[in-house]
């Protein structure tokens, strides 16, 4: 159940528990009332429809409309595809609740890093609609290929070894669609929050602590971290945590190798509440 301050997704769409947690936001209606969809840009032509207001918002500004247009921006994406942070632990509870779920490939590393189809199945498909996935063929280039639950929970842990962060979008607010294992400065989520703060990526339900006791000071979470939250302190030799940075993806805790960090939700923080 939802506890202290929570985000507003888990208020609006939650039902009582985390918003990507509850399985209404992974079962929305296939073909009933997909004209009045389509008006919106919430699913036929999302992505088309996301990146011509984009364009049409951030084109020809100075700095002085940053402000304002930003407020804009973020009030479509919200309505239409946004993301949030979801550690490893949160995400395998999701390929629990979503059906059906497929490998897709990673619209953003195809754009950053010019992988073909083949290298690049570093994404899932979930919910109703991927049972329609030929309807965009330039979303789902590559094809799809449909994995049990078990196969995806397996898919994602090795992700995670690498590195990744792990992250659910809706398409069409609060409809989940998708599930992103990506990085930064490749991830456009990751990048457009943490370089221009727009808020198209929350922050996790969780923050990071650090068990000084059992820290050596190996430097490996600095290095997980995607999200700058983590240094190394050389006076103590131990790492520590900015939780005003964290994001809560769990990178830091599932490298560990002496579990001396672990999750704690982020509501137990009062001076957290309202960062996300």
């Amino acid at each position: 159940m939802c506890q202290g301050s929570m985000c507003d997704w888990c208020l609006k769409h939650g039902d009582g528990k985390i918003w990507y947690l509850n399985a209404k936001n992974y079962s929305r209606k296939m073909y009933k009332e997909r004209k009045a969809e389509a008006k919106g840009g919430t699913e036929t032509d999302l992505q088309r429809t996301v990146l011509e207001y984009l364009r049409n918002a951030i084109s020809n500004i100075g700095t002085e409309q940053w402000p304002s247009v930003k407020r804009s921006v973020e009030g479509f994406l919200h309505s239409a595809h946004f993301g949030q942070v979801v550690p490893l632990q949160d995400m395998e509870k999701v390929l629990d609740i979503a059906w059906p779920i497929a490998t897709i490939t990673c619209a953003c590393r195809r754009q950053a890093r010019g992988l073909s189809d083949e290298e690049n199945f570093y994404c899932l498909g979930i919910g109703v609609g991927m049972y329609k996935w030929e309807r965009w063929p330039d979303t789902y280039r590559g094809g799809v290929n449909f994995i049990s639950p078990k196969e995806a929970k397996d898919f994602v842990q090795k992700l995670n070894k690498k590195g990744v962060v792990h992250t659910t979008w809706t398409f069409g607010t609060p409809y989940i669609g998708g599930i992103c294992n990506c990085e930064y400065p490749v991830c456009y989520g990751i990048r457009g929050r943490l370089d221009f703060d727009l808020k198209v990526l929350f922050k996790g339900h969780h923050v990071a602590i650090v068990d000084p006791g059992k820290c050596n000071g190996c430097k490996l979470c600095v290095a997980r971290c995607q999200f700058g939250a983590i240094r190394y302190a050389p006076s103590f030799e131990k790492a520590s945590i900015d939780l005003l940075k964290c994001f809560g993806c769990g990178l830091c805790e599932t490298g560990c190798a002496r579990k001396a960090i672990h999750l704690e939700p982020r509501f137990r923080f009062p001076t957290l509440a309202d960062s996300w």
